[in-house]
């Protein structure tokens, strides 16, 4: 929870200055980059997310990296305050809440969508655009499948959840039949 909290504060901010230096698109795509580059460095990602390394030396390792990745001065400072305030394990999570802030600020939406089955091109497309009428936004679906569902979906946007899974379906009856 304060993780969240925390990682909202510093995509925020770095959200302001992208916006303010008219680099939203830019700024997203190195930071997503930057933290997928860190997931597939698990050595990297150690030294930089561990406080066992003092701070400078975390710094300096972090400085390096980015002098060859050649990461704009914006990612470098939001890069070295992270480091600076034992933060940096936050990353992946400043990048996701600052795509969030992206995809608001230009009118998008991603919606999580778990289905029992594979849902076909027609059915997505269904869904794309009831979920764009309701939240008067483009939408961008991701569809995973889960058995557990039994049937029906489960979809989750903007720390809303609809659930129209069989399974809670059968819950519902159930706790009413024991009542």
């Amino acid at each position: 929870m304060i993780r969240d909290i925390i990682a909202k504060r510093y995509a925020k901010a770095y959200f302001a200055l992208a916006q303010e230096q008219n680099r939203l698109l830019e700024a997203r795509a190195e930071l997503s980059t930057f933290v997928a580059f860190l997931n597939k460095q698990p050595e990297l990602s150690g030294v930089l997310y561990k406080p066992v390394f003092e701070v400078v030396e975390r710094k300096a390792v972090l400085i390096e990296v980015l002098e060859k990745l050649d990461v704009s001065s914006s990612l470098r400072s939001l890069l070295s305050i992270l480091v600076e305030k034992n933060k940096i394990s936050y990353v992946a999570l400043v990048a996701e809440n600052f795509s969030n802030l992206a995809d608001a600020a230009q009118g998008r939406m991603m919606v999580e969508i778990s289905s029992a089955t594979e849902l076909d091109e027609n059915s997505q497309e269904k869904l794309r655009c009831e979920f764009s009428r309701l939240t008067g936004k483009e939408v961008e679906l991701e569809v995973e499948v889960d058995d557990s569902l039994i049937g029906g979906i489960v979809a989750r946007y903007g720390g809303m959840v609809y659930d129209g899974s069989v399974r809670t379906q059968l819950n519902r009856f159930g706790e009413s039949l024991s009542v």
